[in-house]
């Protein structure tokens, strides 16, 4: 098979042009799995190997290859793009056979066209910035991220002012990073020129949580749609996560943190992470007119740095409440980040996390682990004092198979107390966000050391049975329950308006009360507020404070007096709102402001079966319906940020969850099938 045309190309001595379908099915081993190297919803991308090196091919699946329009625009936009911060593009290949198929029952064949569809770039080694976000604590430090976010933005002006090409699916996923950490854009599969015209179909192509809004609901593309996919990207790589910062402060304290230990602190870092948060969230304006333009921003992002190593005109990148210089870093050190348990089959592991605390001061931890069940922490809790460490084991009961290494897979939360305090104590201080009291919460990964071949077991099943089974003759039929993350309390709501709360250790009831006259629907614990809420079919709230006893707190009509039906109910984890959620109706309440209701949300056709607080953008949550949708919405808005269609009948559940570093969403519908989101 004759590869010059193609290794010419790759060494810069020919243009682009069409390929041969035998070439590239000959440098992929006839597009091998051994070759595959990434793939999604539309292509699978090979790794094609040239005895003059490597590029990636990307075969456009069968299925989405008739849609001739997609497949033209996106080899004419990288026809006219090279850059150093966009994939070079060498090839593409329209190929259209006709084969013979044989239908049983005719003496005739029918012959089928089968068409492949292929595009070829120079292959970039490090693979996508997927893998490399992460918190401001771990991971890439922060001049490469500077410098990522630079190149994307070099990339982007590129496409927008030099070629007048809008890309339209901006997202990690589809920037790659060479061996020098270059950021390069690639997937051009919605680009379009922007002479064209600027609403496409009914059909939405972009990725959920960096499309924009005005696209995802209107199908509306323009130059600012990538924008505020930029937004979102930039902010990623400053926090590790998606979601808009609530607290300019609580980031740069974190950096301060990482900065002090590897002694690389200076006035310019702290001015470009002002600067990189300021224009992530100009550039996620819900309104495309109040967002920069890439010319608008470009300067700012290319500044080196200036006299005394600092930025020109700095007054507009304010440091929040933070003094670089003139504060102690007063974080909790934590090492290590990434727990590594050796494992063995059916063999309790364990390991050890050291807190320092380097201040003047008293700080209070807990450790909390999200599968309580599989660890135990010890201590779990404790202060230390300044200028002190602590030595908390990780153990982890024994496991009949290797498990997953898990990102996020315990918090150790921290904050500043009283001299004097003792551990007994430690059930009044409260581990939440507060203004007036600075928590920090740190993240730990886990991964497992697996040193030799685990040998299978040979059970193929195995019955679990439960580790608790609480029982009572007396109560009625239980309609709801909620368990408490760090107590062995349990409530649970029963079909004639009674409300339990139960001791798991000891199998008792602590209390109950007579909430409602109805059945109770919904129960949640208010935990930061030793509250628990219920909600019966009459769309009545009911609170109580649960100490020694249950003590009311209030009780009002949440939705109106015709309302009647099962309501959905979710408490926000650090805000003082609860939603709730009858027929078609969402209403946001805010406790401190005495249970008002600051936000309703209604655009559901039929009536709302669940919501969920997002826990990681916890300015979002989102609902199922038995209209067949998923609504994603923002609780500064009445309207939904995204509707997620596609199920064939009721959804009655929906639940936020992440996995590997990334997150999803799932829904639950009555046609016994379950959907996951890619967030």
């Amino acid at each position: 098979m004759n590869h010059e045309v193609l290794e010419r190309i790759l060494d810069g001595r020919e243009n682009p042009t069409n390929l041969s379908l035998p070439l590239l099915k000959d440098i992929t081993e006839n597009f091998s799995e051994d070759r595959e190297i990434g793939h999604g919803g539309f292509a699978t991308v090979y790794k094609g190997v040239l005895p003059n090196g490597n590029v990636a091919v990307k075969r456009i699946k069968s299925c989405h290859s008739i849609k001739e329009t997609l497949f033209y625009r996106e080899v004419n936009s990288l026809l006219n793009i090279e850059h150093e911060n966009v994939v070079r593009f060498l090839g593409f290949c329209a190929s259209t056979d006709q084969i013979a198929i044989q239908i049983e029952g005719l003496k005739e064949r029918i012959y089928a066209e089968v068409r492949e569809r292929l595009l070829c770039f120079e292959y970039i080694s490090n693979g996508s910035l997927t893998k490399y976000i992460t918190d401001e604590l771990r991971g890439l430090e922060w001049k490469t991220r500077y410098e990522i976010i630079r190149g994307i933005c070099e990339g982007l002006y590129h496409l927008h002012k030099e070629k007048q090409i809008y890309h339209m699916d901006m997202k990690p996923d589809n920037i790659l990073l060479d061996n020098d950490m270059v950021p390069k854009i690639t997937d051009f599969g919605l680009s379009r020129l922007d002479e064209m015209t600027q609403t496409m179909s009914k059909d939405r192509l972009g990725s959920l949580g960096y499309c924009a809004p005005e696209y995802w609901s209107q199908g509306k593309m323009s130059f600012k749609s990538d924008m505020y996919s930029l937004g979102v990207i930039i902010i990623e790589l400053v926090t590790g996560q998606k979601a808009l910062p609530i607290n300019n402060n609580k980031i740069l304290r974190r950096w301060r943190h990482r900065w002090r230990k590897t002694g690389k602190e200076t006035q310019l870092v702290y001015q470009q992470v002002a600067k990189c948060i300021r224009i992530g969230l100009l550039c996620q304006e819900i309104d495309p007119s109040e967002r920069p333009f890439i010319w608008d921003i470009i300067d700012d992002i290319r500044q080196a740095e200036g006299v005394n190593g600092s930025i020109k005109n700095d007054s507009q990148y304010k440091f929040g409440q933070i003094s670089p210089y003139l504060e102690d870093d007063d974080m909790l050190g934590i090492e290590p980040l990434e727990l590594h348990f050796p494992f063995q089959l059916n063999k309790q592991m364990s390991c050890t996390i050291q807190l320092t605390n380097e201040t003047g001061s008293y700080i209070a931890f807990n450790v909390e682990h999200m599968n309580p069940l599989s660890y135990c922490a010890q201590p779990q809790k404790d202060i230390i004092p300044p200028r002190s460490k602590c030595n908390v084991e990780i153990t982890m009961q024994p496991q009949a198979k290797a498990p997953r290494d898990h990102t996020s897979e315990f918090t150790v939360w921290s904050t500043k107390v009283n001299d004097g305090l003792a551990i007994e104590d430690m059930a009044t201080i409260k581990f939440i966000k507060e203004a007036i009291n600075v928590v920090d919460d740190v993240n730990l990964d886990v991964a497992f050391d697996i040193s030799e071949p685990q040998e299978a077991s040979e059970k193929t099943s195995v019955t679990v049975q439960p580790l608790t089974q609480i029982t009572d003759d007396v109560a009625r039929a239980i309609w709801c329950m909620d368990a408490h993350q760090t107590e062995p309390l349990i409530i649970t709501g029963h079909r004639f308006g009674d409300v339990q709360i139960w001791n798991s250790d000891t199998q008792k009831v602590v209390d109950w009360v007579k909430a409602s006259e109805e059945a109770v629907s919904n129960v949640k614990f208010i935990a930061r507020m030793r509250w628990l809420v219920a909600v019966a079919y009459d769309c009545f709230f009911h609170v109580y404070k649960y100490e020694k006893e249950l003590e009311k707190v209030t009780s009002f009509k949440a939705h109106g007096y015709y309302d009647w039906g099962r309501c959905s109910l979710d408490v926000h984890p650090t805000q003082p709102y609860v939603l709730s959620a009858c027929r078609m109706q969402v209403k946001l309440w805010d406790w401190d402001q005495d249970w008002n209701c600051i936000q309703t949300f209604e655009e559901h056709s039929d009536n709302i079966n669940e919501v969920k607080f997002n826990l990681e953008d916890t300015n979002s949550f989102a609902s199922a319906s038995d209209d067949c949708t998923v609504k994603v919405w923002s609780l500064d808005s009445p309207k939904s940020k995204y509707t997620l269609p596609g199920h064939s009948h009721h959804v009655y559940s929906v639940d936020f969850f992440k996995r590997d570093g990334r997150q999803y969403l799932i829904s639950g519908c009555k046609d016994k099938t379950a959907k996951i989101w890619d967030l």
